[in-house]
């Protein structure tokens, strides 16, 4: 009976191997398949055969690319002139609206549709503006916590139902 090191499993699906596994690279990433996967995603182009193994080795520790950290959208509001902001900041940068689309790579329509106030940037790009350009576009949201949002007096909210019990220690 084999032992729990002799058990195999694919990366990719799941599922157990029967046979030998294939270690392959996949989009970058070093991974254990089964003969199924392996032969789809090399049809494909997506994997490439390192060696095929009689079992798989320990795993070597792959540095993982982390996404960028998103900026939660309530956080930040754009200014009210930032098209304003925006065009003055490339003009003194004596940059072209093709120069700064490509180096924010977007499109110069884009751009010229932002300078003209008549397309807000998401918060990633007006960052990466404020990050190119050197100028300020976001700033920190204020919550009205001291504004009563109910809509009607006789409706009941979460607040008025629930009992918060706090644990002494």
């Amino acid at each position: 009976m084999p032992g729990i090191e002799d058990v195999n499993y694919c990366e990719m699906c799941g599922m157990r191997i029967a046979g030998r596994p294939y270690r392959a690279v996949v989009d970058g990433v070093e991974m254990v398949l089964c003969a199924s996967c392996y032969m789809k995603l090399s049809r494909s182009g997506r994997a490439v055969l390192l060696r095929q193994t009689p079992r798989p080795q320990k795993k070597k520790t792959i540095p993982v690319r982390r996404a960028p950290k998103r900026i939660p959208l309530d956080q930040y509001d754009l200014v009210e002139d930032y098209y304003e902001r925006i065009r003055r900041a490339r003009e003194a940068k004596g940059w072209t609206t093709s120069a700064l689309a490509q180096k924010l790579r977007i499109s110069e329509t884009m751009l010229r549709r932002i300078e003209a106030g008549k397309m807000k940037p998401s918060i990633s790009l007006a960052k990466k503006m404020e990050s190119i350009l050197k100028i300020q576009l976001l700033e920190p949201t204020e919550l009205a916590e001291e504004e009563d949002y109910r809509a009607d007096p006789g409706t009941l909210t979460l607040g008025d139902v629930v009992i918060v019990r706090k644990d002494e220690d």
